[in-house]
Order: structure tokens, then sequence, then C-alpha cells
């Protein structure tokens, strides 16, 4: 019953989210079209199917929802252009000092706090190395900034799970996918997927 309950919600919030998202674009073509109506649909039904199958209150999980969201639609964005929007990164930065406040204490500030500059400063120090061992740059801003916000979320030790849980598998694909290929790999798929499954891991 829940299932059906919220494929019908996440239908009605496709087809109100698709116009908006089709905004997200620096390029010529919207990177969301009314095509992608039945894929958001697909996709909630999974986000609100995961997030309310944690033990935890309504608040927990609807941000756990709004989260999710936007690690998906940076999985595609940056999967179809590249790109990793900065009002994704600021709404999940938003919810992770929704989550400090709601139970705040200095331990778990500090936590989220060296998680935060763990992420963003573990990624810009590999781009740094990339850019003096390679002559260009690794990786990219978005992903940096992606990293930043997730670590506030996340906290030092759930971050460095994510890290490890990415990092493998992005190896992998770039050796044995991208390995004569020139086009650059898209990072920001690898790390939402671990992200998710990093915070799932904390939730459980």
């Amino acid at each position: 019953m829940e299932c059906i309950l919220f494929t019908l919600i996440s239908k009605a919030y496709s087809k109100l989210l698709i116009q908006p998202l089709r905004s997200l674009s620096y390029v010529d073509e919207p990177i969301f079209t009314d095509d992608h109506e039945n894929m958001l649909c697909i996709l909630l039904s999974s986000i609100f199917i995961l997030a309310f199958s944690f033990n935890a209150n309504m608040y927990m999980k609807t941000l756990s929802v709004i989260l999710f969201f936007c690690l998906v639609c940076i999985s595609y964005t940056d999967t179809q252009s590249g790109y990793i929007f900065d009002r994704f990164n600021v709404v999940i930065l938003l919810v992770g000092i929704i989550l400090i406040a709601s139970d705040f204490s200095f331990i778990l500030l500090k936590d989220k706090l060296i998680g935060a500059m763990a992420g963003g400063g573990f990624l810009s120090f590999m781009n740094s190395l990339s850019i003096i061992v390679f002559k260009k740059e690794g990786i990219g801003g978005g992903d940096i900034k992606l990293c930043f916000a997730c670590g506030l979320v996340l906290g030092i030790d759930l971050m460095i799970v994510a890290f490890i849980l990415s990092f493998i598998p992005a190896a992998i694909y770039t050796v044995f996918v991208c390995r004569k290929s020139s086009n650059d790999i898209a990072l920001g798929p690898f790390l939402c997927v671990s992200i998710i499954c990093s915070y799932c891991l904390g939730m459980s």
C-alpha cells in the first residue's frame, strides 16, 4: 500500500518538478525534458521508499528525501552534461546545518565540521596533485563543493567510508572502461551513490 502511495505522490511531484528542472542548463538544450517525467517518477518512488524505510521520525525522513533527491539530480546532470549545479550543493549544505541544529552538541559540531573540511579538503588536495603531476585539473570544483556539503551531513567517519566506496569503483571504471577514451570521467555519480550508501549505513 505504501509503495502505491509513494508512486502516486511521485507521479504528482514529477509533473511539478520537470519544469523547474528544465531550467537547469548551461548549454543550449535543457538537460531535463518532458520525456524525463517517468524517469523522475521512478527515482522519486525509490527515494521515498528508501527514506521512509529508516527507523526515524518524519522530520528525519523528510530531510533524507531532500538529500537523496539532490544527489540523484547531481548524478544525472554530471553524467549528461558534466555539470554539478551549485543550487543542489547549497540545499545539501542546508540539510547538514539543519541536522546539526536539531541535535546540537559541540562534539557533533566538531565531527561535522571536520567531515566537511576533510571532504572538500581531500578532493582539493587531489586536484592540486593532478595539476602538478598531469598539468591539468583532475577533479571539478562541483565535486569539491559536493563533498564539502556532504561532509557536513555525514561527519568524518561516514565521509571516509563514502570516499572508499566511491574511489574503488571509479578507479576500476577508469582503468578498464575509460582507458582508451580521452574524455574525463564524471566522478559525481560515484560520489553520490557512495554518499547515499554511507548515509544509509549511518541511519541503520
